[in-house]
């Protein structure tokens, strides 16, 4: 387990995973820089799937460019996506 700051983790280059499970903490603005950082910092493989967990009220989180949405599902106020990249 690593305890740090997620966003100053993932601004290191990365070790290429295949699934990635990304549910921030709500309404504190993380999730677009996670997702950016994910994308450019090396940490997702070639065709790696994100989770992504996030507020209903917010719609869909600004995703890169080449991610495309396979899954939705709603409960509650949390909005579950699965993106293959």
């Amino acid at each position: 387990m690593i305890t740090t700051n997620t966003l100053s983790f993932l601004s290191q280059p990365g070790t290429p995973h295949q699934i990635v499970f990304v549910d921030p903490p709500f309404r504190q603005g993380l999730l677009e820089e996670t997702l950016r950082l994910l994308e450019t910092q090396g940490w997702l493989a070639d065709e790696a799937l994100v989770y992504v967990e996030s507020e209903v009220e917010n719609g869909l989180p600004p995703v890169p460019a080449n991610w495309q949405l396979y899954r939705e599902k709603v409960a509650g106020q949390v909005a579950y996506r699965l993106y293959p990249t």
